[in-house]
């Protein structure tokens, strides 16, 4: 919570009764169980939460003020039509009378004033008895508000996620263990001036001076001061042409013991500055013989970053945090009120004998009283190394907030971290701006879903493994059934059947199109779109029965649930004894097939459809490339290559095939 959300100011509103009114009625809200509320019969029974008061106060103190100003001064004359005309005022926003306010703000002033009526009983001034604003009605009644069931928080689009992603990661992988280590130089460099204090001691002089003498000989540039520095001299009547005007004294000699903060300590070395700032130059003390990387688009060796000032290195470090928290919301789906409650030593890592798994350690607010309850997400090692980065960088010690709200919104780390990516620093290290646009962590939930429920192929299930994030997903669900990742893979589960049924809805628009399903599982397909027309074609023509793409989805959704997608084909997954994989495992009693083991070509519950024509060709090509064109492959891997070549060429025909019957149903 930010400061101002902690304070619940009422001294805005002027008539001094409803201010106490005002103040009893947030009170009897953070405190249902005091005796005096705990009788009251309609009284809310759970605690308002702290950040929830102060966005309710607003409404509130603006039914007073307008109360006011039409002359009320007190509640009992208050009548129907002051509530309709202050709707009608509120319904404009100040700044642009031309706007109307949302119905969801609108429904908020509409219940503020009916709440009032819950607590009549112990308000110091209460509307007359009987009275409630519009009656009966509820405040969405009123307004015509209707909460949206569906989630409609669009995702990241593609062209934005993959150099956000791209970009972030080079940040975390390339560049943050330099940067960690440039950091614990510079907290060692604070614990020595905290050592040895502000002011140079005679007994310190003489060593000064041979450090001075040292690094003037080695050809070391004298530090340079920050931007905030020069300003601080000037305006203390420093000569900006003063050679000395521009040093940075504490990061080169402050384990000699010392800081040169002062003008006057630095007036008794002059001699010696000036002459070691004549021969060596003077540059930014920080990341100086920066170690070589690669560049993220052409490979090329690049230092990782440039000589820079302390202002600049926390800027760095910021960003690199930034990353550490989109890498984490984008691969976890966690929510933002739980990423901002991850703290230092929060990743976990655990060796077991099916292999090491990793969880990180948060709180939950959402649907949980004031303060949240502690929650734990199994995640992938991306998050792990993502959120030990962030703490070697920060140092914090275990326990203290990593990524703490404050003024550091999500908006804010992700317009500087993008402004830093597109800027100079960025294109230096080769990496891809980030196109304008919308990002922050419910976005980054909403895209994750989509993805693992989709199944897409691009650069996200490239760089990323899905699956695994899936597969860590389900077992911090079933680590903790009640946690926030259940609901996280309940989402999943919900897109993942809608994306199933939409699926199937197209492979059938395809066969009423004359474009069949191929391989060996279409002969089932089939028969099972022509039972659907046949359940169509029974129905009585009529406003009722017409055939629309609900009726379409009701009758094909349980073929739907039998559907799974593989890479280059759908498997109708309805008897385990058919399917191939399972056969091939020796698993026959398994509830779901097995995709790794797939093979599309021989499973007769497995169809091919125009949308995997282009995986199959990609495949047919790299396979002729890469092997068939290798003249030192083998003859028992050439054989096996041609019969993978021959099978992808196969199902291509077969998909143009079927295409081009539709297209030319008498074959001229």
């Amino acid at each position: 919570m930010s400061r101002r959300q902690k304070i619940l100011d009422f001294s805005t509103i002027a008539n001094p009764r409803w201010r106490l009114v005002a103040r009893e009625y947030f009170m009897s809200r953070l405190a249902p169980l005091h005796p005096a509320v705990a009788v009251l019969p309609r009284a809310f029974r759970t605690p308002l939460d702290p950040t929830s008061a102060y966005h309710l106060l607003r409404p509130l103190t603006a039914w007073f003020a307008y109360l006011t100003s039409e002359g009320v001064t007190t509640l009992y004359q208050v009548s129907q039509t002051h509530c309709d005309t202050f709707l009608q005022e509120v319904s404009r926003t100040k700044t642009d009378p031309g706007r109307s306010v949302s119905l969801s703000t609108l429904t908020g002033y509409v219940r503020s004033t009916q709440n009032l009526t819950l607590y009549s009983e112990i308000l110091s001034d209460t509307y007359r008895p009987g009275f409630r604003p519009w009656g009966n009605r509820s405040a969405p009644e009123v307004t015509g508000y209707s909460k949206p069931t569906a989630n409609l928080v669009p995702p990241v689009p593609d062209e934005l996620l993959r150099p956000l992603l791209a970009g972030t990661r080079y940040l975390l992988e390339v560049v943050g263990p330099h940067l960690a280590a440039e950091t614990r130089a510079v907290r060692a460099v604070d614990r020595g001036e905290a050592t040895f204090g502000f002011v140079v001691k005679p007994n310190d002089r003489e060593g000064l001076r041979e450090t001075i003498e040292r690094l003037r000989l080695q050809g070391v540039p004298a530090p340079r001061i920050s931007p905030s520095g020069f300003a601080h001299r000037a305006h203390h009547g420093w000569d900006p042409s003063d050679p000395l005007f521009h040093l940075s004294w504490h990061p080169a000699v402050v384990d000699t013991g010392g800081t040169m903060k002062h003008r006057p300590d630095l007036e008794q070395f002059r001699p010696e500055l000036e002459r070691w700032i004549a021969e060596c130059g003077i540059e930014p003390p920080w990341g100086r013989g920066a170690a070589q990387v690669a560049r993220a688009d052409t490979g090329e060796a690049v230092p990782w970053t440039l000589p820079m000032d302390r202002i600049a290195l926390q800027h760095m470090g910021y960003i690199v945090l930034s990353a550490a928290f989109f890498v984490t919301a984008a691969l976890s789906g966690m929510r933002p009120s739980e990423l901002h409650e991850l703290t230092a030593g929060a990743h976990q890592r655990e060796e077991r004998p099916g292999g090491t798994r990793y969880r990180v350690v948060s709180r939950r607010h959402k649907g949980e009283a004031f303060g949240g309850v502690e929650d734990a997400w199994v995640v992938i090692e991306d998050v792990y190394r993502a959120l030990e980065m962030a703490q070697q960088i920060t140092g914090l010690a275990p326990g203290e907030l990593l990524f703490a709200k404050s003024s550091n919104t999500a908006h804010v780390r992700y317009t500087r971290m993008r402004q830093w990516i597109n800027g100079p620093s960025g294109r230096r290290l080769g990496l891809e701006p980030i196109p304008d646009g919308p990002v922050h962590p419910q976005a980054l939930r909403r895209t994750l879903a989509l993805m693992i429920a989709q199944r897409p192929h691009g650069l996200m299930a490239a760089k990323v493994q899905l699956k695994h994030i899936s597969v860590a997903t389900t077992e911090g669900y079933a680590a903790r059934p009640g946690g926030h990742q259940a609901a996280f893979l309940a989402e999943v589960s919900a897109v993942e059947e809608a994306e199933h049924t939409r699926l199937t809805v197209e492979a059938y628009d395809q066969y009423r199109q004359g474009i069949l399903p191929t391989g060996k599982g279409a002969r089932d397909l089939i028969a099972t779109f022509q039972a659907v027309d046949h359940a169509l074609d029974r129905q009585e023509p009529g406003p009722v029965t017409v055939i629309d793409d609900r009726r379409v989805e009701r009758l094909l959704k349980a073929k739907a649930k039998n559907l799974h997608v593989g890479v280059g084909n759908y498997c109708w997954f309805t008897d385990p004894r058919k399917a191939l994989c399972l056969t091939l495992a020796g698993n026959t009693e398994a509830t779901e097939p097995l995709l790794g083991l797939c093979d599309s070509a021989r499973c007769s519950q497995a169809t091919h459809h125009p949308r995997h024509r282009e995986v199959w060709a990609d495949h047919a090509e790299q396979t002729r490339v890469v092997f068939l064109g290798n003249p030192r492959l083998s003859k028992h891997e050439r054989d096996r290559a041609q019969a993978s070549f021959d099978r992808s060429i196969r199902i291509v025909n077969e998909i143009d095939t079927a295409a081009s019957e539709q297209d030319d149903p008498d074959g001229q």
